[in-house]
């Protein structure tokens, strides 16, 4: 919890009781949660906490770049603490959010003239590798392997 409180104050955060355990726990999973997810892990252990402390302190740990919001269109938000640059994936099978550690592209030379970049996000969509198989992605790969140039796999 310390380690929370420091880069909280490093940020110019006051680190509050409920500001650190929900920015811990954030830093701790790599589910991108929503509000409620985090809201319904931390109340058990914090049973004074709200919803709105939550979202107030993503809020602020966003303004802060301490954390990011991803939006699918699902309706709600997702929350990430890892701001460095990569992409995400959502799985249309199981619906989970994984992490792609490759940089968004840089599109500072397509941006029309006077305007400035501030970030780039790159949400890609598709089946993860176990909804690939239930839903017979097994056979779409051994497909496409079987149609690759030779020394070309569907992984490459």
């Amino acid at each position: 919890m310390q380690e929370s409180a420091i880069i909280l104050k490093e940020h110019g955060v006051r680190p509050s009781l409920q500001r650190v355990c929900v920015f811990r726990y954030l830093r701790s999973v790599k589910t991108h949660p929503t509000v409620d997810e985090i809201y319904t892990a931390l109340l058990p252990e914090y049973p004074s906490l709200s919803r709105t402390t939550v979202y107030n302190t993503l809020e602020l740990l966003i303004t802060n770049d301490l954390a990011i919001s991803l939006d699918f269109g699902d309706g709600f938000l997702r929350y990430d603490a890892d701001c460095s640059p990569h992409c995400h994936f959502k799985c249309k099978g199981c619906g989970k959010v994984f992490d792609v550690f490759v940089a968004p592209p840089d599109c500072t030379k397509i941006v029309p003239a006077g305007f400035t970049l501030t970030g780039t996000s790159l949400y890609m969509f598709g089946l993860c590798d176990k909804c690939s198989v239930g839903k017979g992605g097994a056979r779409l790969l051994r497909l496409r392997s079987a149609q690759a140039p030779a020394g070309m796999t569907s992984e490459n």
